[in-house]
């Protein structure tokens, strides 16, 4: 019977709902975690940057094309520039002819960028790197280089300089709101996945309904936690269930999974609040004497990883010869039974 209900058991939806509210203390606290995290973060980067400054230089270029070429300003375009301007055979190789030795192709290579922002009649060519001399003259042999470029192809009547802006020191960029989502968002996400994946794992028990669901048991009814203040009306569902087994069996004999440290606490609590009468008796199972002959009543605590446990003591003590009578939900949580019932 147990086999066949985890096989077809589902996901309870409001119950995992349940579980996303009482964490939302939680998932803010990682939210917040995340967004000082992700803040702090960016502000170490922003201060390497800081340590090793880049200079830039950009520099805009009007391309002025020949009459009856204008197919030219399909085939130049940002990406066509960009390689344009570093091959060796249009205008590298000249601007490595002026730079002279001293100076790697690559190195240089890689501090330029072309890009068409607008109008593909406006070139936009950006010189970056560690050394603001170095940018300079780059910068300024590229021009020459693109100039002479642009009196060379036919396609083109002239290239000519519009705008230079100088050599700049480039500024750190401090993106602390975004880092602070980005971390937030993360850390976020690992709690809400954490809830999900323990809860689809299906290891825990949260109310009756599921004793019933996953073991085929009467749920007899449950005892709050001593961190709850007692309401009576679950202590009295559970007295009138247990006092009707009673009276068929003088002593009520409890048992779990748990090296009956949780059959220890509910016989207890079950004695403080006097929910039984007096003669009657409760004991833990001793599994050390013949079990045959006992007729026991199975303590499940709240929101613990333990179904399969309590699946596999159940069938243990019914191969020997033990009944299981039913069960019963010890140490839950009233604000979350709450939250689930809406009451």
């Amino acid at each position: 019977m147990i086999d066949k209900a985890i096989r077809h058991e589902g996901i309870d939806s409001r119950a995992l709902l349940t579980c996303f509210i009482k964490r939302l203390p939680l998932m803010l606290t990682l939210a917040v975690t995340g967004a000082v995290a992700g803040s702090g973060l960016n502000l170490i980067l922003a201060f390497i940057d800081l340590s090793s400054p880049l200079y830039v230089s950009e520099t805009e270029y009007y391309i002025d094309f020949a009459d009856g070429r204008y197919e030219a300003r399909d085939y130049y375009n940002a990406f066509t520039w960009n390689d344009v301007i570093v091959t060796d055979k249009l205008i590298l190789g000249n601007v490595m002819d002026m730079l002279g030795e001293g100076y790697d192709r690559e190195k240089v290579k890689s501090m330029v960028s072309a890009a068409i922002l607008s109008d593909v009649r406006y070139l936009t060519v950006t010189v970056k790197g560690e050394n603001a001399e170095t940018v300079d003259k780059v910068q300024k042999a590229f021009r020459v280089s693109l100039e002479h470029f642009g009196t060379m192809m036919d396609e083109f009547d002239s290239i000519y300089l519009i705008d230079d802006s100088g050599i700049k020191k480039e500024q750190a960029r401090f993106f602390y709101w975004r880092a602070a989502v980005l971390g937030a968002l993360v850390l976020l996400g690992c709690g809400v996945f954490g809830v999900v994946f323990r809860f689809c794992l299906g290891d825990c028990i949260y109310t009756k309904e599921d004793i019933r669901r996953y073991f085929g048991l009467p749920a007899y009814g449950l005892l709050y936690s001593d961190k709850n203040n007692a309401d009576g009306r679950q202590e009295k569902m559970l007295a009138e269930a247990l006092m009707s087994v009673s009276e068929e069996n003088e002593r009520l004999i409890f048992a779990d999974a748990l090296d009956n440290r949780i059959v220890g606490e509910f016989i207890r609590k079950l004695g403080e609040l006097k929910i039984l009468d007096s003669k009657v008796c409760m004991e833990a199972l001793d599994r050390t004497r013949d079990v045959a002959k006992h007729e026991v009543i199975f303590v499940i605590p709240f929101g613990v990883p333990c179904r399969q446990r309590v699946a596999d003591e159940i069938n243990q003590l019914e191969l020997l010869g033990c009944k299981v009578k039913g069960a019963v939900l010890a140490e839950a949580d009233k604000g979350w039974m709450r939250l689930y019932f809406g009451r």
